[in-house]
């Protein structure tokens, strides 16, 4: 009964509402959104943030060569507090943790190096799902990406299809169909590119993004994503 209404065709102003009733009672800053204890008036109580700097650190920036041509490299394991916080960001529409995730990035490891004319970019969400959940979280955690790097952010994707199924119950082959020829390039591309996702877990939807901005023109791709996941079928 509550998933249909959350879910019918009243569902996105139920959450909405939801989500207003919620930042009455616990406004944000007033709770952390990690332990649920009383914060600072930050998103993360400092215990919480310390807890963010140090879980994974010692697996962190994490480097995978996708393809030739497509390094990867990932802040953290998708576990933890970091899991959470993604999470709750995707899901709980808690748009304040793109920062504190994006405090993850910085400093950049000797190993990689960023032109100042790389773009920031991320993977286009489906309409529907953006509607659903009420929160572009890939946008949001591009951008916080950017302003930690000092970099410009700008939408170089488009989805040419909205009725492609999330990823995150397919398997390896699954992941492959369901993204056949949905990216394409939304501008002429002659600057390197830097795409930022929320988890690595296969790989498919940093390939099928590379392979749109490749045909906009890009040469110089490099993928970011703040946690990997190790997925096996």
């Amino acid at each position: 009964m509550i998933r249909d209404l959350l879910y019918g065709p009243w569902g996105n102003g139920l959450r909405a509402a939801a989500r207003f009733l919620l930042d009455c009672v616990y406004p944000e800053g007033a709770v952390c959104r990690g332990c649920g204890k009383i914060s600072d008036g930050t998103p993360l109580c400092p215990a919480c943030r310390k807890r963010l700097t140090e879980e994974g650190a010692g697996s962190a920036w994490d480097f995978t060569d996708l393809e030739p041509g497509l390094p990867a490299y990932s802040l953290r394991p998708h576990d933890g507090l970091p899991r959470q916080l993604i999470l709750n960001l995707k899901h709980r529409g808690e748009a304040c943790l793109a920062e504190e995730l994006a405090r993850l990035i910085q400093p950049l490891p000797a190993f990689l190096t960023l032109s100042p004319d790389t773009v920031v970019t991320w993977v286009t969400m489906p309409r529907r799902r953006m509607r659903a959940r009420g929160i572009d979280h890939g946008r949001l955690l591009a951008e916080a990406a950017a302003r930690e790097l000092g970099l410009p952010c700008r939408q170089l994707l488009n989805r040419r299809n909205d009725r492609s199924n999330t990823q995150a119950r397919l398997n390896r082959t699954a992941r492959e169909a369901n993204l056949a020829g949905v990216f394409s390039p939304a501008e002429t591309i002659r600057f390197p590119v830097l795409l930022v996702d929320d988890v690595l877990t296969t790989g498919t939807t940093a390939r099928r993004c590379a392979d749109a901005l490749r045909q906009g023109g890009a040469d110089d791709l490099i993928v970011l994503t703040y946690t990997r996941s190790v997925f096996q079928r």
